[in-house]
């Protein structure tokens, strides 16, 4: 009977054992699975860290832009009252020059202009001489109409 009591307690170890191993390879199991989860909350992480770091970085951009953006708006609102102004101010500039304009002055202001211009660039001076004859107000009225009987003009 000892030896099947031996043979009992052998053969209770080698379940005990065995059990212990099944219970061994259960809890590695369950081991490296939650050490992959770790791992996969890890990866997580790091890429919603990443994430984050660029939306601020987005933020920051147009945060920047948006401020660049405000800038030209508000330059862009001063060159609409100026305009405003000017508009403003034309008509009434505008009739004080038709009602005081005078051909041959403003020939020779655009001819003073055109000079100026071309020094500056460095260009030759320009010619005037092909130009046509301004008549003064008081001279034009002073100048027949041709009539038919007239030789055509060359």
């Amino acid at each position: 009977m000892e030896n099947s009591s031996v043979a009992i307690q052998s053969l209770q170890g080698d379940l005990l054992r065995g059990q212990s191993k099944a219970d061994l390879d259960a809890l590695t199991s369950q081991l490296r699975e939650e050490k992959n989860n770790a791992l996969a909350r890890e990866k997580e992480i790091k890429a919603l860290r990443l994430k984050v770091k660029a939306q601020d970085e987005a933020e920051k951009m147009a945060a920047s832009e948006n401020e660049a953006l405000r800038k030209e708006l508000e330059g862009r609102e001063e060159e609409v009252v100026e305009l405003k102004l000017a508009k403003e101010t034309f008509g009434a500039e505008k009739t004080m020059a038709t009602d005081s304009w005078d051909p041959a002055v403003a020939l020779e202001q655009y001819k003073t202009v055109k000079t100026t211009e071309v020094e500056l660039l460095g260009l030759p001076a320009p010619s005037f001489n092909d130009e046509h004859e301004i008549l003064w107000p008081a001279e034009a009225e002073k100048t027949p109409e041709p009539t038919d009987d007239d030789p055509p003009a060359e």
